[in-house]
Formats: C-alpha cells, structure tokens, sequence
C-alpha cells in the first residue's frame, strides 16, 4: 500500500494554520488482516478512515494529528509573525530616535567646533593685517635709521641746508624703489619751534600767544621729497634763505622730467625765489611746519625720543598731493651734535635734540588690501585709539576721510572722521562702534577698549563672531573691529544638516532591515536543513500509527501536503519509509 501527502506552500510559509494537511491513499493489495483490524476499531473512527481510504481517499491531518505538533510545524514555517514585526518596529524607531539624538549632538559639536574655528580664522587675519604693516613699516623704520647713519658717517650736519641736500639722492632713490603706490615724501626739520606745545608734547597755556607766525629760530631750516605717481615730475621742496630764518619761506621747484634727478637750487640768486628765466621754482610762502606738517613735532615730545629711536606718529590728513588719503609719518629725532644710532658714541657730550626726520606713509592701499582678505562676507575695520579716528576698512569703496566744501568759497577741505560720529555713512561700522563703546562692558571711550572676542546680535544684521585687536607695532596704536555673520560661518552645516540627517536615518534603517532579513534567512535555513526534517519525520510517525490504528494496515509510503487553492505554487515532497 502507498500513502501521499501533497503540500503547497505559500511565498515564504509551507503550512500555514488555516491550511488542510491531507492524506492520499492508494490501494496495492488487500490483506484480511485490513477489514479485521477495521473490524475491530471503533465505529466512527473507523467510518472515517474507512471513507478516506475507499471513497474521497483523504485523511484530515488536522482532525487525526496532535494539535500540539501542527502548531509546531506551522510556527517553524514563519519567520516573520506579527508579533515580532512590530517588536522589530519598535526596534527600527528607537534606532532611527538615536541617530535623531547622535545627529543633534553631532551638529551641536559642528556649531561649536566652527565657532572655534572662526575665532581662529579671525585670530589669522589680525596676523594678516599686523604682518602685512610690519611688512610696510619696517623698511621705513630701516631708512630713517640707515640714512641717520649715514649722514652721521658722512660727516652731514643736518641742522644745516647743506647737510640737507647732501641727503637728497638717497632719499629719492629711497622713494623710487620701495614705496611704489604708498610712497609719499620723506622730509628734515630743524631748528624749528612752536611754543604752543609744551615739551611733553601737550598743548599748554602759551596756545593764544605762541609763535604762530614764525619758527622761533633765526636758523630754521627744512628739506622735503614729494614723490608724484608717474608721469608727474617729482617735487624738491625747502628754505629758501640757505642760512636760516625764522620765517623761511617755503619754495618748491620740480625733478628735470626726462632724467629724473633734482635741479640744482643754488643756480638762483640768493634770496630769489622765483625767476621764470631760470626755472620752474615757485614761492608757497611761510608755512607753519612744526604746527601744522602731521604731528611730528608733537610726537618726538609725547615720546620723548632719543638719539636713534624710531616711532610713527599719530594718523592725519595728506591732500597736497594725489591720492588725497589718510597718511602717518614714521620719525626719527635729530641730534646736534650727531652721534648716529650708537649712543656710547658720545659719552658725556651735550646733545640738544634740534628736529625730526620723517618719511611718509599713505593709508590709501589699507582698505583695498583690508577688502582682499577672505572674510567669509564679515567686515573689517580700524581705528586709531588715542584720537578715535576712523582709518580704514573692508569697504575699498568709501573714502576714509571727510570731503568738506564751504558753502561760500566753495573750496574744498578734508578731515578724518571720527568713528563714533552719529553721520558716519557706513552703517556696519556705526553698529559696531556703537554695541563697542556702549553696549559691551557699559560706557567707555577708545583707551578702555580692550581685546577680546564675543558673539554679538548687531541690529538687523543677525548674530556676529566678533573679535578685537590691538596693533601696536612701531608706537602706533590701532585697534581693530573684525566681524564674521553668524549665519555665513554656519551656512554650509544649515544648508546640509537635515539632508544629513534624512541620510543617516536611511542609513540606520538600511542597516536594520538588511540585518533583520539576514537573520530571517539564516534562521529559516537552520530549521529547514534541521529543524523540520526532524518534526516532519515525527508527523509522519505519528500519522501512519493513526493509520495503522484505523485501518489496520501499515502504509509503506506517505507524504505530507498542504491542500491549498494555488496550484501554480505547490511544491511535492516525498519521504521514503
């Protein structure tokens, strides 16, 4: 006799527990002993199997098996059951909730760790700046010295006209190799005075009655280099009275234009000023040098300068020749008698300090560099602490200075601005200036400003890294506002950060579900090569006995199948007893 048990499975469960495990039996032989075991079994037992076996030929597994071991084949046929997929969803949220958490403190890092960077990146561009004046202001304080010397080792005594021009030469070629758009003029003071500042340099109560029309001294004397950007001849400027006086007038003549060297000043008569058969000179008249030529007389008292020093002067208005422009003057005092830069020189010898040597630096190419450095749309600007004038600023567009034109005359004047002044035309630097001296330690003027960083709401500008430097190299004494938006720092981390989250909660999710379905795989592998194999064995132990029992025959074959509507996907699986 042979018995077959057909099974059709679904897409991923063999039996399922609604399905009908069916047995198929075909008669090969009849043995007495089959009615006498049927004979002797129960009535309604054996109507069934009896109808199963002669009749419809199917025995209901599901009616005759241990409900026990139907449950057990059906839970190993699925893998995936409700129960577990909703504890696996609850798994996948609280893994997508920790890479929602990791991505907020991952970005919070972000924030902080730019903020640290900002702050370096404005810590650079203060370097910048400092380096890139050192890199200006070091050669002028290395000519003032050298030509110091020089005229010392020469033997030039610079009190005098002679002594003066002796140092024309070099000081042009100075002019014309170094400065190039910078360059200005480099000019010698001696012998001159002005009682309405004391020796300290500070103004004192002879203001109303100082020496305003004259020098004070019967041998002042002054030699001065305009450097014009080309094609402009440059301009020689000085005394005219070779000797000294105390109102020597001021005559100016310029270079020969085709060999660019300085004409000869003594081809005019002494004491003729202009002679249009000789030259080009012309007569600009008395000019107040000490009081009026860029605070070199004040400053080499401030300072109290010795013999070598050198220092640069507070910031003023240049307009007498192009570009008119905010400029400083670098100063080195000078000595009778001169002793040059080595003081042990001279031990013991009286030494009057008699003027200045100064050379100019114009301020003009400040903000165009200031607009070159990479600020990351912030803005930069300078101020000058002992006046609180603005010099210059991130915007190369606006003029530093004021332009001024008399409503009556209609002539034209200029004046630094002062950078808390309430018209100030820039508003980023009006903001700054007004949270710097009002808002960030209370009240205070330029010389409490001190350096330091904060992160600063300024009007509608939003949020602004800001940070406060001080420049103070070669005794000048600026102090320096850079301003980086908050949001310009931030935005590629803004622009990036949800799309970063979208793609590490895929990420997260991905990973889950390829593991989970891993784990499916491998386990419904495990129990198809070990598990069932084993369980089907016992069913099918189990249901020949029951067999046996009602129809008193042992079957010498059975397989087992799940009576199913989809032909298309059963599969046949025989076992051999």
């Amino acid at each position: 006799m042979s018995v077959q048990v057909e099974e059709a499975a679904t897409n991923t469960n063999p039996i399922v527990s609604d399905d009908i495990i069916k047995v198929e039996v075909n008669e090969l032989d009849s043995s007495p002993s089959v009615e006498k075991d049927a004979t002797g079994s129960s009535p309604g037992i054996m109507g069934s199997a009896m109808a199963a076996v002669t009749s419809e030929k199917v025995f209901d597994v599901q009616e005759h098996a241990s409900g026990a071991m139907i449950k057990a084949y059906t839970y190993w046929h699925k893998p995936w059951r409700a129960w577990y997929l909703v504890a696996q969803a609850i798994g996948l949220m609280a893994a997508l909730l920790g890479s929602v958490g990791t991505w907020q403190l991952t970005l919070l890092t972000g924030i902080d760790s730019l903020g640290i960077l900002t702050g370096q990146l404005m810590d650079n561009i203060g370097l910048q700046v400092e380096e890139s004046m050192y890199g200006k202001m070091l050669p002028l304080t290395i000519f003032l010295r050298q030509g110091y010397e020089t005229a010392y080792l020469a033997q030039y005594d610079l009190t005098t006209q002679e002594g003066q021009m002796a140092m024309v030469a070099q000081n042009t070629a100075f002019l014309e190799t170094y400065l190039g758009s910078t360059r200005c003029c480099t000019g010698m003071f001696t012998n001159m005075w002005y009682h309405g500042v004391d020796d300290r340099g500070r103004e004192n109560d002879m203001m109303n009655k100082a020496n305003e029309d004259d020098y004070a001294d019967d041998k002042a004397q002054f030699n001065i280099l305009v450097a014009n950007p080309p094609p402009d001849p440059n301009w020689h400027i000085y005394g005219l009275y070779k000797d000294g006086n105390s109102k020597n007038p001021t005559v100016m003549e310029t270079f020969d234009p085709v060999t660019g060297r300085p004409k000869d000043p003594y081809r005019y008569p002494a004491g003729v000023a202009v002679n249009q058969s000789i030259g080009n000179r012309v007569n600009w008249g008395f000019n107040h040098w000490p009081k009026n030529d860029g605070f070199w007389y004040k400053t080499v008292r401030e300072k109290d300068l010795a013999e070598g020093d050198v220092t640069f002067s507070r910031v003023f208005m240049w307009d007498i020749n192009k570009p008119v422009t905010l400029k400083t003057h670098g100063i080195i005092p000078i000595f009778y008698p001169q002793c040059g830069v080595d003081k042990s020189r001279c031990p013991g010898m009286q030494q009057k300090r008699v003027g200045a040597w100064v050379v100019g630096f114009k301020l003009h190419f400040l903000s165009q560099y200031l607009s070159s450095l990479q600020l990351k749309g912030g803005f930069i600007f300078y101020v000058e602490r002992e006046t609180g004038n603005f010099i210059a600023s991130s915007d190369a567009k606006f003029d530093s200075f004021r332009t001024i034109v008399d409503e009556t005359t209609k002539k034209v004047s200029y004046a630094p601005y002062e950078a808390n002044a309430t018209d100030f035309p820039l508003k980023e630097v009006k903001a700054r200036v007004h949270w710097l001296l009002n808002e960030r330690e209370g009240k205070m003027t330029w010389a409490d400003v001190k350096a330091g960083a904060a992160e600063v709401e300024i009007g509608d500008e939003g949020v602004q890294f800001i940070k406060l430097t001080s420049l103070t190299q070669f005794g000048v004494d600026w102090i320096g506002v850079i301003s980086i938006p908050w949001e310009s720092v931030m935005k590629e981390l803004n622009d990036t950060k949800f799309r970063t989250l979208l793609l590490g909660m895929l990420i997260v999710g991905g990973i889950k579900a390829f593991l989970e379905t891993f784990r499916a795989y491998v386990q419904t592998k495990m129990i198809k090569r070990a598990v069932i194999p084993g369980m089907r064995q016992t069913l099918e132990d189990e249901l020949l006995n029951q067999l046996q029992a009602l129809t008193g025959r042992r079957s010498s074959r059975i397989s087992l199948s799940v009576a199913c509507g989809s032909d298309t996907q059963g599969n046949a699986a025989n076992h051999e007893l």
